[in-house]
């Protein structure tokens, strides 16, 4: 999550620096729907038996977490009730472990990740959780359980700087009745949303993830290269 945030700070101040007035809104939007779009296959690509075959820790670490938090079969053990654990922490190599299962990744990775993820957030004022989450579990290989607690903080370090980027630096207008109301929604989503995680097995996440991503996916193709979404609210 931090090496995701400082390429997502980078990002977030030079991306738009460097681009505003290069390109229409509108090509923003469309580019960012064949993205999504491509996130939603290779999500559907990794619920499949081959998929499966290739993320044998994550399938590990899932199974041992679902059987303490959804099934609740037998007891948990002191190694597993630790959750995340960092084992090792270099320039080089990070490694920790998850309910068992070990993980290591290259901290350059997220951190080239945080910065094209929040560049292109930075550019059509989106989040960017729908790129994050596929990035952590294709290319870190993390499981599915807490890919959305460490995209989550990547997401809140990048908006912040998005946020301050828009408003202090560029001084564009800001609709904060809008904002508030949207608050209301966002505070009951995020309670909610952890404790529903922890009821759902990991690969009917990704599923549901699938449909979201497509659904968001057509929306911004669809209104970035035909002027309109076909789904209304987008």
């Amino acid at each position: 999550g931090l090496c995701l945030a400082i390429g997502g700070i980078l990002a977030g101040y030079l991306i738009p620096l460097l681009t505003v007035g290069k390109l229409s809104v509108s090509l923003y939007v469309g580019f960012f729907g064949i993205i999504v779009f491509a996130v939603a296959f290779v999500l559907f690509y990794e619920t499949t038996p081959k998929g499966q075959e290739s993320r044998k820790a994550a399938r590990a670490a899932a199974k041992a977490f679902e059987e303490a938090h959804i099934k609740k079969t037998g007891e948990v053990s002191a190694e597993h009730a630790q959750g995340v654990r960092v084992t090792h922490w270099g320039l080089s190599k990070i490694s920790f472990t998850f309910y068992g299962a070990e993980f290591s990744f290259n901290p350059i990775w997220p951190l080239l990740g945080g910065f094209v993820i929040n560049g292109i957030s930075a550019l059509i004022g989106v989040g960017g959780g729908f790129l994050y989450v596929p990035f952590l579990t294709s290319v870190t290989k993390l499981p599915m359980f807490i890919v959305a607690g460490t995209s989550a903080l990547a997401v809140l370090v990048g908006m912040i700087v998005n946020i301050f980027n828009m408003m202090v630096v560029r001084a564009v207008p800001v609709d904060f009745v809008l904002i508030f109301t949207e608050l209301i929604g966002i505070a009951i989503g995020s309670v909610l949303g952890p404790i529903t995680s922890k009821k759902i097995p990991e690969i009917w996440l990704k599923r549901i993830f699938i449909i979201l991503a497509i659904y968001v996916g057509i929306g911004y193709l669809t209104k970035g290269f035909l002027g309109h979404s076909i789904f209304p609210g987008m």
